[in-house]
């Protein structure tokens, strides 16, 4: 996942709250299955607010409950479950290799 700076994160808004966004965003980023998220994390009216995308549903899950886990707040989860695109090209069959000659003795 990739931790971005954030208007959450501003010096004007209140030490602790930016102190807890940082970390939460931090531990989700890190977190198991979070690799293609992009989540960010700020304060909205005393509820944490999970903004971005994640590539699964279980990602999402896994986002939110580490929010409710870490955070004795509120949480609102907007996040966008990035479709997963899909080729129809045919897939590439092993090639045989006809020319490999095992010249070893059978000693």
């Amino acid at each position: 996942m990739m931790i971005s700076s954030d208007e959450a994160l501003a010096p004007a808004a209140n030490p602790q709250e930016c102190s807890l966004c940082a970390a939460l965003q931090a531990i989700i980023a890190y977190a198991d299955g979070q690799e293609g998220s992009r989540i960010s994390v700020s304060m909205e009216n005393g509820r944490l607010m999970l903004t971005g995308e994640v590539e699964t549903v279980a990602s999402l899950e896994c986002a939110v409950f580490i929010a409710e886990c870490f955070a004795s707040r509120p949480i609102i989860a907007d996040l966008a479950i990035r479709p997963q695109i899909h080729s129809i090209a045919p897939r590439h069959t092993a090639r045989r290799n006809l020319y490999l000659n095992d010249n070893r003795s059978s000693l």
